[in-house]
């Protein structure tokens, strides 16, 4: 696995190109749905910003706060993303749901203030992962247990991984408009 500055770096990357994205949005865009079972980009951003500090980030503390040491390791497609380093080229559909569904962001300005306290969080975690253990782990309920470093990256490759559903979705607003 790559070094926790270089993912840092290309998460850093990766972000920056979310960010700078936010400048060609009108509010309009940002609500605009495909259909009513597709997300806006505005729930893209948001799924982003608060899936990462609600969940991965969640993960990482309590892998760094004494997780359970645990011989149990990722599942074959874990192991299949991580050797890879990136999730498959393939749209994920997951049913609609309160828990899992993004709520649309109040505003632009939102969002980009989330991606940039976002990037300030990722440095300071990114310095808690030298030195830590690899043996506490947590579960990922479709990868398998996952260690610090292991979400760490896993955050990377989750914001470049939507970076499909974005440009589907820019085209989608270049039509509409």
């Amino acid at each position: 696995m790559k070094s926790t500055s270089s993912i840092l770096k290309e998460f850093e990357k990766t972000a920056e190109i979310w960010k700078t994205s936010l400048d060609v949005y009108t509010e309009t865009h940002f609500a605009q749905k495909p259909s009513a079972d597709e997300w806006s980009i505005g729930q893209v951003y948001n799924h982003l910003v608060s899936g990462t500090n609600r969940f991965h980030l969640a993960h990482i503390r309590q892998c760094l706060n004494g997780a359970e040491s645990t011989p149990e390791g990722k599942t074959l497609p874990g192991k299949l993303i991580y050797l890879l380093g990136s999730f498959l080229p393939v749209r994920i559909k997951v049913p609609a749901s309160d828990t899992y569904t993004p709520k649309q962001p109040s505003n632009i300005d939102e969002m980009r203030k989330g991606l940039i306290d976002l990037i300030t969080t990722m440095r300071a975690t990114e310095a808690k992962l030298q030195g830590a253990s690899e043996a506490g782990k947590t579960a990922h309920p479709r990868l398998g247990f996952l260690n610090a470093r292991e979400w760490f990256a896993l955050i990377e490759m989750h914001f470049r991984h939507h970076l499909r559903q974005k440009e589907r979705l820019d085209q989608f607003l270049k039509q509409a408009a």
